[in-house]
């Protein structure tokens, strides 16, 4: 068996307007959305560099993603987080810390309670 890739799956009760500010703000995309007929989407997939989430044009129901944590990696956080900052300049953003275990790391969250961890570097294994 191999594995060939893992793809989060997140609930937005407005896919649109998230999607909208997933590729604004932390300048993800493009995005594919499916509206299935109507005007407002119901389904789609949005890149991260080679990889990609999917999202739902609904709200989550009860035990569908709460308390989870995406990491998304990047070659230059300090550059990134600028970007998000004079992207959203109301959104609360963490200073870049180096952390214990190895990489360089800022957290932010979206207006829909999704938490996002930005990586510089890779964790260092215990010794």
């Amino acid at each position: 068996m191999t594995f060939t890739e893992v793809v989060p799956y997140l609930y937005y009760d407005d896919a649109d307007a998230a999607l909208d500010w997933l590729e604004r703000v932390l300048g993800f995309g493009p995005s594919t959305r499916w509206r299935m007929g109507g005007s407002t989407t119901q389904e789609a997939d949005i890149r991260v560099g080679t990889s990609r989430i999917s999202v739902s044009g609904r709200a989550p129901g009860l035990r569908e993603g709460g308390g989870a944590l995406t990491i998304v990696h990047v070659d230059d956080i300090d550059a990134y987080r600028r970007g998000v900052c004079d992207a959203a300049p109301e959104l609360q953003v963490d200073e870049v810390a180096r952390q214990s275990y190895g990489p360089l790391t800022f957290t932010i969250e979206d207006p829909w309670g999704y938490r996002w961890n930005f990586w510089q570097g890779e964790a260092d294994p215990p010794s």
